[in-house]
């Protein structure tokens, strides 16, 4: 899509859609990695990134948690529920 048939799409809405825009617009370039430094022109603010994108921890990095005081499974967990004996 031209840039100028975006323009005038964009001017067609009203004010909270076209701030809705700019967001989303704005979301999508940190989804990416981009940085947003312009300058926001309803505001005068810089607008935030948003949260630093996660990383996923390499192999062996990561700790593994919940286990260190052992695990524990109650005895009659094989059990069949009451409730549900005619399903079974």
């Amino acid at each position: 899509m031209p840039f100028a048939i975006l323009e005038k799409d964009f001017e067609r809405l009203d004010d909270a859609q076209q701030k809705a825009v700019v967001l989303f617009v704005r979301f999508l370039l940190v989804q990416n990695g981009g940085r947003i430094d312009a300058v926001s022109a309803d505001s005068g603010e810089v607008p935030s990134e948003g949260p630093a994108p996660r990383r996923s921890p390499k192999r062996g990095e990561r700790k593994l948690g919940g286990f260190e005081k052992g695990f524990y499974m109650a005895p009659d967990f094989d059990k069949p529920l009451a409730d549900f004996a005619e399903y079974m």
